[in-house]
């Protein structure tokens, strides 16, 4: 009886509140550049100078307490301020796109200091599309006027083989076994080598294709791999469960589970909203939980965020070792742990180093923390607000990689930064 009256008055204060939201002016849009894109990490201003969002992933933002005639401020590091004055139309509306242009200056490029960031790759005719890391080097696809070219670097720098390419490649993939693809919107490309008794690499080509669908149907699900097992994974009930298979490499036996985690709270939270008239499953779906798992050193490492826990697995997928995960989450006055909203569910693994990377952002500003596996804790390695850095970041060997628009003929550059 009492659980009858508690669902029903949580029902009558969900429509209450949304009865209230419907009435509160509140405006949603999104941030895009020059080519469409969304732009993360926009800081919104009110006023000029009161912040009252900063952008997602996919760039959008919101207001609550919109007004016409009200000016919002855009700014980021990357572009030019934008300003904006809300119409009456916006209001309550989700269709606002702001348009963004890149910031027309470089970077320092002649002096190089400890902890600056400094060109990796340039070349006054190539942009740089997109790039991957491998123990054996970086890959770039760039552009260089009407034609494109996929490179192999050492991380020297120096340009150990170069094919020219079709256009239509934007974008490379290294996949769970460590193997290369350039892919287009309709296939996929093995890249491979011809090598000579030494081991030495000759020539760089496209040794096997697919077309893109088959690609992503075979190795999206792969997550993690080792010399024995290949891991794939899996969500359930609302994005709210997950699963990690083992598979045996060259075996035709069923796959086993390795690993489920379950956020009770949530899926309590959505019963409880299904159940009363509150929101269904295309809202929920597009929120899954965030645990991935990594393979290094022919290990794999399970970040279970949900269950406070990093799990390390031997190179079959037996339990080897477990170690707190907290991180992530801060106590509150009432001793309760929340999620600490400034971390961004995001990481990167340095190979070489063995070392898994994290960030933190407040205002847009990002802070690049190192993860100690053993206490579950993160150590701040690099204050990220004098960088302003755009996309694919990487790490390899203590370097951070990513691409930026150099300002120059709308070209974009590989540059680097020493993270400690």
């Amino acid at each position: 009886m009492k659980r009858n009256q508690f669902i029903t008055l949580l029902a009558f204060l969900l429509m209450t509140v949304c009865a209230s939201a419907q009435e509160r002016a509140v405006i949603q849009g999104y941030c895009k550049d020059e080519n469409g894109k969304p732009i993360e990490n926009v800081s919104v201003y009110v006023h000029d100078s009161l912040l009252i969002s900063v952008t997602d992933e996919q760039g959008r933002f919101t207001y609550s307490l919109a007004k016409a005639g009200l000016k919002l401020r855009f700014a980021h590091m990357v572009f030019e301020p934008t300003y904006y004055t809300i119409k009456e139309k916006d209001i309550n509306g989700k269709n606002l796109t702001i348009k963004m242009k890149t910031k027309s200056h470089e970077l320092l490029e002649a002096v190089v200091t400890a902890n600056a960031p400094q060109i990796a790759f340039d070349n006054p005719v190539m942009s740089v599309i997109d790039y991957t890391l491998r123990d054996d080097g970086l890959y770039l696809i760039v552009y260089r006027r009407r034609n494109s070219a996929l490179l192999h670097l050492s991380f020297d720098m120096d340009t150990l083989h170069e094919l020219p390419i079709s256009s239509r490649y934007k974008y490379l993939n290294k996949d769970a076994f460590g193997d290369i693809y350039a892919i287009n919107d309709y296939q996929a490309s093995l890249v491979g080598f011809m090598e000579i008794e030494n081991g030495k690499k000759m020539m760089m080509n496209f040794y096997h294709s697919m077309s893109r669908k088959s690609f992503y149907d075979k190795f999206a699900a792969i997550v993690a791999a080792s010399d024995s097992i290949f891991i794939t994974g899996r969500y359930f009930m609302y994005n709210k469960e997950m699963s990690y298979y083992s598979n045996m490499l060259g075996s035709d036996e069923e796959p086993r589970e390795l690993h489920r985690i379950v956020d009770e709270e949530a899926l309590d939270d959505i019963w409880l909203l299904l159940h009363t008239g509150g929101f269904g499953h295309n809202y929920w779906a597009n929120d899954p939980i965030y645990n991935p798992i990594y393979a290094c050193d022919n290990k794999f490492y399970i970040f279970a965020y949900t269950d406070h826990e990093t799990i390390i697995l031997d190179a079959v997928g037996n339990e080897i070792e477990r170690y707190p995960l907290t991180f992530h989450e801060y106590r509150k006055w009432n001793g309760k742990m929340v999620p600490d909203r400034r971390w961004k569910q995001k990481m990167m693994l340095d190979a070489a180093r063995k070392e898994f990377y994290t960030f933190f952002v407040t205002d847009g500003i990002y802070t690049l923390k190192r993860i100690d596996l053993k206490t579950g804790t993160v150590t701040s390695v690099m204050d990220l607000s004098g960088y302003p850095f755009a996309q694919k970041m990487r790490i390899h060997n203590g370097v951070l990689y990513f691409i930026y628009p150099t300002g120059v003929n709308r070209r974009k550059a590989l540059y680097q930064v020493r993270i400690e």
